[in-house]
């Protein structure tokens, strides 16, 4: 009780949203039930937008709540064990790729959307990969990856003694206790999200939605190993890398790497930017998955 007041005062002091969001369950794997929220109009081209780990389709409210509605259909939900979804308790119900996938694509049949843009962002990139393991690129229409790059390149861990890298350990281990006292202490884990402070309000706000996903989940995603470069000559579809210079979850001579090699990806670098470059700089990013999307649905559309 004392955590839904907490995020219901932090949604007030947030303000109220500038476009009507709709809201509706769907039935995942295993019958998990998915919040999903909508924006626009259902007959528009699609942009589905994936969280990460430890937040909520509520991390693009930037993008929600702007003039994107206007041209696009605008679907989000949240990732199963977050916010609004329901919350298995078994480790099996989130360490294989094939339940993600089961979910997004539960999420694009009951929303009766056609080949979609996924942008996804740090952990929903790995979501995303799952997806395409599973059922190809060919379902989706584009790719925006943010805040990773989905594990198609190999992660470089920091080393053990890099200060950073401590203070990260130390409070992962806090947000996987079973003791929820710990889980509280972990909430300033928030202040990674991006380069500048976050608004006051804004911190609340992500500092709720986190305790709202429990300790067991968390445990079970993250016990999950990655390796998606096989992935990588496999992937057609125009993909985005929009990614702050200043995110330290990932190498930009990685996406450098990347985009070199393959020309079906380029690369936009937000400079001053952390890991969430479309909540740190969402006109910019606007802009950019706007002219991204209008490019791939000519491209899709034309004989």
């Amino acid at each position: 009780m004392r955590q839904q007041v907490v995020l219901w005062l932090a949604l007030l002091a947030a303000g109220p949203a500038t476009a009507e969001w709709n809201y509706s369950t769907v039935a995942g794997a295993g019958g998990v039930p998915l919040n999903v929220v909508t924006v626009g109009v259902p007959d528009q081209p699609a942009i589905l937008f994936v969280h990460g780990i430890g937040q909520s389709h509520y991390s693009f409210r930037h993008q929600l709540d702007s003039t994107l509605a206007d041209e696009f259909f605008l679907v989000a939900f949240d990732l199963r064990g977050h916010g609004g979804s329901g919350k298995p308790w078994a480790p099996e119900d989130y360490d294989r790729a094939e339940i993600w996938a089961r979910d997004v694509a539960a999420v694009i049949d009951a929303m009766g959307i056609r080949r979609p843009i996924m942008v996804a962002w740090s952990y929903g990139t790995l979501v995303a990969m799952d997806f395409i393991r599973e059922h190809g690129d060919e379902e989706l229409a584009g790719l925006v990856l943010t805040g990773a790059v989905g594990a198609l390149r190999p992660w470089r861990m920091p080393p053990p003694d890099d200060p950073v890298m401590r203070d990260f350990e130390r409070k992962r281990k806090l947000q996987i206790s079973p003791n929820p006292v710990d889980n509280v202490k972990a909430t300033d884990m928030v202040d990674w999200l991006t380069e500048a402070p976050l608004p006051e309000a804004d911190r609340k706000l992500f500092q709720a939605i986190g305790l709202m996903f429990p300790a067991y989940a968390r445990r079970a995603m993250v016990d999950r190993r990655f390796d998606n470069q096989d992935l990588l000559d496999r992937l057609r579809l125009p993909t985005l890398l929009a990614l702050g210079d200043k995110d330290n979850a990932f190498l930009l001579e990685d996406a450098n790497h990347m985009v070199k090699k393959h020309d079906n990806m380029s690369l936009s670098v937000y400079d001053s930017a952390g890991h969430s470059v479309f909540y740190e700089q969402p006109r910019r990013f606007n802009e950019e998955l706007r002219r991204f999307a209008a490019r791939v649905i000519a491209t899709t559309e034309s004989p």
